[in-house]
């Protein structure tokens, strides 16, 4: 009995190592693709991105150098940038869907992925969707979060969108949290304008003047509100109206 029991322990301690020793690699690799991409994106706004500020406005302009960008990777289509969070990132494009849900900028294998939409007209279409992983390391959409919370929501209500044709001048009016099989059932049938009126309403929280909307954009991650599990099928989604700056 003495023998079955040791013999037992020794399994349990075993396997527990093995655990341990697993977790540790996936935590070291997940570390590892985290600090190359904040490195190779920190690089790469440097070398692509020129911020002037004009003297009598105090107005600043981004520049984006879209030859560089091109050169690097033609799916490129577009950068996404939103103040007070760490959201400055290429927009991806690709005829395969799902390929940069699972890979860089740089076309290399990354599990944080990239921001990307799988749109056949990019800010053309009326309703552009643009995916991010909501990442434990903080980075790609995960910050989207924020905007359900009240103040951040109506402090930090535009956002900017460059593209090679044209700037956006984003302007967020709706943000909530729901299963993503629920919210594909709830549009499926609308029109736009239908669309439209659906996300003011589902909004969590609302502003005045919501009105001749012509393009939006659906900022769309992973939400962990109600869900803990991963992966989850609840979804945060941020709605914003685009015009031209």
């Amino acid at each position: 009995m003495r023998k079955s029991t040791h013999l037992i322990g020794e399994i349990i301690i075993f396997f527990s190592i093995i655990i341990f020793i697993t977790s540790l690699y996936f935590l070291i690799k997940n570390y590892m693709y985290y600090r190359k991409t904040n490195n190779s994106m920190e690089e790469l706004k440097e070398d692509v991105i020129q911020e002037n500020t004009e003297d009598e406005t105090s107005l600043t302009t981004t520049t984006i150098d879209w030859k560089k960008l091109k050169a690097i990777n033609e799916d490129i289509i577009g950068w996404i940038k939103i103040n007070n969070t760490n959201i400055d990132y290429p927009i991806l494009h690709s005829s395969d869907d799902l390929y940069y849900l699972k890979h860089n900028y740089m076309k290399e294998y990354n599990s944080n992925g990239s921001i990307f939409t799988i749109n056949g007209l990019p800010f053309e279409d009326r309703e552009t969707i643009i995916h991010g992983h909501n990442m434990r390391n903080n980075i790609m959409f995960s910050e989207l979060s924020k905007y359900l919370q009240e103040d951040f929501f109506y402090s930090n209500n535009t956002f900017e969108i460059y593209t090679p044709k044209c700037n956006y001048k984003a302007t967020i009016f709706s943000a909530y949290s729901i299963d993503i099989n629920t919210e594909e059932n709830n549009i499926k049938s609308l029109n736009f304008e239908q669309e439209i009126e659906y996300y003011i309403n589902k909004s969590k929280y609302h502003i005045s003047n919501v009105e001749n909307i012509e393009k939006i954009v659906k900022l769309s991650t992973c939400s962990y509100i109600k869900a803990r599990k991963r992966p989850t099928e609840q979804r945060c989604y941020i709605l914003a109206n685009i015009e031209p700056i």
